[in-house]
């Protein structure tokens, strides 16, 4: 009951607060991603797995000290830093990634190098840095962690709210709103390279406001 409680917790995060939280994240991420479902589940996945995994730490951490949590979810400065040189590192790949196509847009032959490993982990990293966030039902998972009486519970417990958190912005960024971008690119072929440069334009500024600590997550 303590699972499913928790899991209906993080749904109930995940369909409100936090699908906005996401959204300077995602949305521009989604622009040079969204051929197709599959493309855009290489940008949905990485994320969601990386909160899932920040969650299932936050519950074993606090199995071993609530308190320690707490102070640390309330302090989260060098979480924030983190994430801003994160999300300002992918806006700049994103930048050199969508230039470097446009100027071997000409070549009779290989394809563009994606770095897609490291564009993974980058994604993973903003996913896992986004979700260190005081709030509410943080808490809560916090203070059911802490009673939770073995790691494996508490592991447990940050997977089902874990879990709850993503489904919903899985399903609307993964299947949604890419069909909405991918449409849209569509519509405005012509000006998909000029568009991409503004997604990534507006993804490096985020990063950059971030880490001055204009945006607090």
């Amino acid at each position: 009951m303590t699972f499913f409680s928790l899991f209906v917790i993080g749904l109930s995060y995940g369909s409100t607060a936090c699908m906005f939280a996401c959204m300077p994240f995602l949305t521009p991420l989604l622009v040079s991603n969204a051929e197709s479902v599959r493309e855009s589940m290489t940008v949905i996945l990485p994320f969601s797995l990386g909160r899932i995994f920040t969650y299932s730490a936050i519950a074993v951490l606090a199995l071993s000290g609530a308190g320690f949590v707490k102070a640390l979810l309330d302090d989260n400065a060098l979480f924030q830093l983190i994430l801003g040189a994160f999300t300002l590192a992918m806006g700049l790949f994103m930048l050199f990634r969508v230039v470097y196509k446009k100027k071997n847009a000409c070549a009779s032959n290989a394809g563009i190098p994606k770095s897609r490993k490291e564009s993974l982990l980058g994604l993973f990293g903003i996913g896992a840095l986004v979700s260190v966030n005081p709030c509410a039902p943080v808490l809560t998972l916090v203070a059911l962690s802490a009673n939770s009486g073995s790691v494996l519970n508490a592991v447990g417990m940050g997977i089902s709210f874990g879990v709850g958190a993503v489904l919903v912005p899985f399903l609307f960024y993964g299947f949604f709103l890419s069909n909405v971008v991918r449409g849209l690119l569509v519509e405005f072929k012509a000006y998909t390279k000029s568009i991409e440069i503004a997604a990534a334009l507006l993804l490096t500024t985020v990063g950059i406001l971030i880490v001055n600590g204009q945006i607090r997550l």
